[in-house]
């Protein structure tokens, strides 16, 4: 299967290049179309490596190609969910999604279009009119969902996008989101401190240390979704993962 992002030799310092590392030699390749989860404790890296991949910050040496192109920048493909929606108050839910569909170039009409289509595939068909302040936090997420969508990316970043959530509100957009990946197949990266949300969603899930950020367990999960918390695969790989955690300070 093709690469859709490598990532090599990659490394980060804050405080003009000079402070301690955040990010050390981190190597890693994404095939096309696979659900990858960046897991670890908070100050890992976790955050600033998905913000050089979605070219929003440089690295301090190596490099990130996305379709075998060196990033450079925000765009070219890309498209970032954030932990809160960053969604424009001012305007509605498909204002929000056509504003995005406009800005790659689609025509007007057809950006409402391609709203009213996106709105219906995160199930929020009858909520267009609606501004960010009279949805809930699940329902923002998925306008931001549908935004990120409207850019028609090959790779969709995503930091902590359900971190803000209730526990029931998280599963079923967890599950929202596996049902949006399969019909709009896409590269995803998707950040979180859960264990249990990177075992639900993931291909692959690579635990992250900090001091410096580095990759310090990856585990495959060739298991069929939806998948059952109960699964006694996914319990021995939570306490795989547990035990990988507590083992850093």
């Amino acid at each position: 299967m093709a690469a859709a992002i490598e990532i090599g030799g990659l490394a980060k310092n804050f405080v003009n290049d000079a402070g301690p590392p955040v990010l050390g030699a981190v190597d890693l390749t994404i095939a096309e179309n696979e659900f990858v989860v960046l897991l670890g404790r908070s100050g890992c890296g976790k955050t600033t490596l998905l913000n050089i991949v979605a070219g929003l910050e440089q690295p301090s040496a190596g490099i990130v190609r996305v379709d075998g192109a060196p990033v450079t920048g925000p765009g070219a493909g890309k498209g970032m969910v954030f932990q809160q929606g960053a969604l424009f108050p001012w305007l509605t839910a498909r204002r929000n999604i056509e504003f995005a569909a406009v800005n790659r170039g689609v025509a007007s009409e057809a950006a409402g279009k391609l709203a009213d289509e996106l709105l219906a595939l995160v199930g929020l068909a009858g909520s267009e009119h609606k501004f960010p302040f009279e949805l809930s936090g699940g329902m923002q997420q998925r306008v931001a969902i549908a935004r990120a969508l409207a850019l028609d990316p090959k790779i969709l970043l995503m930091d902590e996008p359900f971190g803000a959530l209730d526990e029931i509100t998280r599963n079923e957009m967890q599950d929202e989101l596996l049902r949006v990946w399969a019909q709009r197949r896409k590269t995803v990266v998707f950040v979180t401190h859960s264990i249990w949300e990177g075992l639900i969603l993931a291909d692959r899930v690579l635990v992250m240390a900090p001091r410096p950020g580095r990759f310090v367990l990856e585990r495959r999960i060739d298991l069929p979704r939806p998948r059952r918390r109960s699964d006694p695969t996914l319990v021995a790989l939570y306490d795989e993962i547990w035990t990988c955690l507590r083992g850093e300070p």
